[in-house]
């Protein structure tokens, strides 16, 4: 079941990025990408959000993150664990640091924070990205913003 919930979760984060407005969100550090994606918690299926403790509203949004390594002859590449921490900035400069929680399976490493958003409004996102076994930590910027659903 948490293998099937996984995977569901995976081909959100995957499929999402399109009806957000992009293409594929992730940043490229050599052989480390680091995705990530920000939405609305109303598009997580409730068995999943109840699996994961994620609260469902129509303005609390998450942030989805995943690093993946991949060789020259590698297609799919491997997830990795990795320490993430950052913080969240509003228009106006407003603060807030991003607590992630990891979600693990077999195939599969995630990152994910809530955080409450106003309507239409766009947030600056810095991360720092330490994936496990690497000495570097990557600077992931980046800008999202959130719809009420």
């Amino acid at each position: 079941m948490k293998t099937m919930i996984a995977a569901l979760l995976c081909l959100l984060s995957l499929s999402l990025p399109v009806f957000a407005g992009g293409g594929e969100q992730k940043q490229v550090f050599g052989d480390y990408e680091v995705h990530y994606i920000g939405l609305t918690t109303t598009f997580i299926a409730p068995d999943i959000a109840r699996a994961y403790q994620i609260e469902r509203s129509r303005n609390l949004g998450f942030l989805n993150i995943s690093v993946i390594r991949r060789s020259a002859n590698e297609e799919v590449g491997t997830p990795v664990k990795a320490e993430v921490t950052g913080k969240i900035l509003n228009l106006i400069g407003q603060s807030s640091s991003l607590d992630f929680k990891e979600i693990r399976e077999t195939n599969a490493v995630y990152y994910i924070n809530t955080l409450r958003f106003e309507e239409d409004e766009t947030y600056r996102i810095s991360l720092k990205v330490k994936p496990e076994g690497s000495d570097r930590t990557f600077d992931v910027n980046f800008s999202q913003r959130f719809y009420e659903e």
